[in-house]
């Protein structure tokens, strides 16, 4: 864990890495932050490629039962994490949880399950798993980046389930990029860190309206 500005911050941003990445991936997003924050890259636990991951590989193969039966387990050892961050720095007032792909899975899930833990989000590239069993504190707010171009999960689906999600009065929108696959883009991290920043800094952050940039 790293700390950006001042030495006791209030605010925490957790990003989760995608499948074959590794926490170096979000070095240069968040140096020079602007603002004080901690920062805390967790490592998935099972090697892939050059990376690592947070499922096994037959994650994919697994009906949706099985899917969010992986992310419960996982996203309850990233919940510990925060939990003990937490209690190791109770000066901590928001924290922000965001990820690319696999990372967006969980970064979503964690919002959903444990708002206790969790702030605000940003998934990015994901697929929005699980049903919610109540509404999202008004505090919280997740705010959905995915590239329109998307061949591994289609953004179509993914507006189509923020759209519902926001229609059962979740505080929830999302933000698409023209062109952009399954990846990230400049202006794709300057929406991520604008955002992140104002939500972490205590500032009242306005939905978008959902679509392209």
């Amino acid at each position: 864990m790293s700390t950006q500005g001042d030495a006791r911050p209030e605010a925490l941003l957790v990003a989760l890495h995608s499948s074959g990445g590794t926490p170096a991936f979000w070095r240069e997003y968040v140096q020079d932050w602007g603002a004080p924050v901690r920062v805390l890259l967790p490592q998935g636990p099972l090697p892939r490629r050059e990376g690592y991951t947070w499922f096994h590989p037959d994650h994919e193969q697994k009906a949706a039962a099985g899917k969010l039966a992986d992310l419960e387990q996982m996203g309850a050892r990233v919940a510990d994490l925060i939990r003990g961050v937490r209690r190791t720095h109770p000066e901590l007032r928001r924290v922000a949880v965001t990820g690319f792909s696999y990372g967006g899975d969980l970064a979503w899930w964690l919002a959903i399950r444990y708002p206790d833990l969790v702030d605000f989000a940003v998934p990015m590239g994901s697929r929005l798993l699980g049903d919610t069993s109540q509404p999202l504190p008004a505090t919280s707010h997740v705010r959905v980046l995915h590239g329109e171009a998307d061949a591994i999960i289609d953004a179509r689906q993914t507006s189509a389930r923020v759209e519902a999600l926001k229609a059962q009065g979740l505080p929830i929108d999302m933000m698409s990029y023209p062109g952009l696959g399954h990846d990230v883009s400049p202006a794709l991290i300057e929406d991520w860190r604008a955002f992140l920043r104002q939500a972490l800094s205590g500032q009242a952050v306005p939905p978008v309206a959902s679509g392209a940039r």
